[in-house]
């Protein structure tokens, strides 16, 4: 798989202009927008770090509530990122995953031109939980799991745990390094992929993969479930990608005709019993 380089270091943030505090856009408004224009400017590097709020506060000789609140309007824009315990970095490259089409994780990254660091934490035989398809494990009721991070930029977006058939105990572990999932199923293990199913669903990262992925245990994750099938019908593989959600989207287009269903129930009466 291939690497990205570092990124470079921050470059030199320029002096604040003055604030009009007269004028009818707030303070904490002016200094979002002077943090932006630096931000698209190229003053920050992709995922540096941001001065810190006391830095601001001294900056632009405001209150430590008024830069909270422009951190804040940054944030909502999706222009930073805060890491826990760190500090404030510019968000990277809004990355998307077309749901239309299939594709892999990882290829879908290096299609957007990003060329995502992989780092494979686990390879091995296990027993089959419950919830994976019988048709992935052997007569002894193992399966292989694989467990991956995926970095951009030197920093962690994704981690993916995944369970493979019974067969991949011929992949070693250097072939696991280097090929993406749906590269272990067919090249390696000579299997077509005829079609997934995808489930997208959010939930708290938790202590193990918050440590992985960098956040605090009661950060919110987007979760990627999907199940992949041959042309048989058989399951290849079962997939959970757990990905920070601050530069990333899911894309689906929706074709019509649209069907449009009767109107609102209970909406008249409400509206009437409001006047009454």
């Amino acid at each position: 798989m291939k690497r990205q380089s570092r990124p470079k270091a921050p470059r030199t943030t320029p002096a604040a202009a003055p604030l009009q505090r007269d004028s009818a856009t707030s303070l904490y408004r002016q200094i979002a927008d002077q943090l932006e224009h630096d931000i698209l400017a190229g003053h920050f590097a992709a995922h540096g770090k941001l001065p810190s709020e006391h830095e601001l506060t001294v900056r632009f000789g405001v209150s430590r509530v008024t830069v909270r609140q422009a951190m804040d309007a940054l944030l909502a824009a999706g222009l930073v990122v805060k890491k826990q315990g760190k500090g404030t970095f510019v968000a990277g490259q809004k990355l998307q995953h077309d749901l239309h089409s299939m594709q892999g994780f990882y290829d879908s990254l290096i299609a957007q031109g990003v060329e995502p660091e992989t780092r494979l934490i686990e390879f091995a035989a296990i027993a089959r939980p419950e919830y994976v398809d019988a048709s992935l494990a052997n007569p002894s009721g193992q399966c292989f799991f694989l467990r991956r991070i995926y970095q951009v930029g030197g920093e962690p977006i994704a981690m993916v745990c995944a369970y493979l058939p019974a067969d991949a105990a011929k992949v070693s572990w250097q072939q696991a390094s280097e090929n993406p999932i749906y590269g272990i199923l067919e090249r390696l293990l000579q299997l077509r992929i005829a079609r997934a199913d995808v489930r997208i669903r959010a939930q708290p990262a938790g202590a193990r993969i918050g440590r992985e992925l960098g956040l605090g245990p009661r950060a919110a994750l987007l979760v990627m479930e999907r199940e992949s099938f041959c042309s048989d019908g058989t399951v290849a593989e079962h997939s959970s990608f757990y990905i920070r959600p601050e530069n990333y989207e899911f894309l689906l287009s929706a074709q019509g005709p649209l069907p449009i269903s009767s109107s609102i129930r209970g909406a008249t009466r409400a509206r009437v019993e409001q006047l009454a």
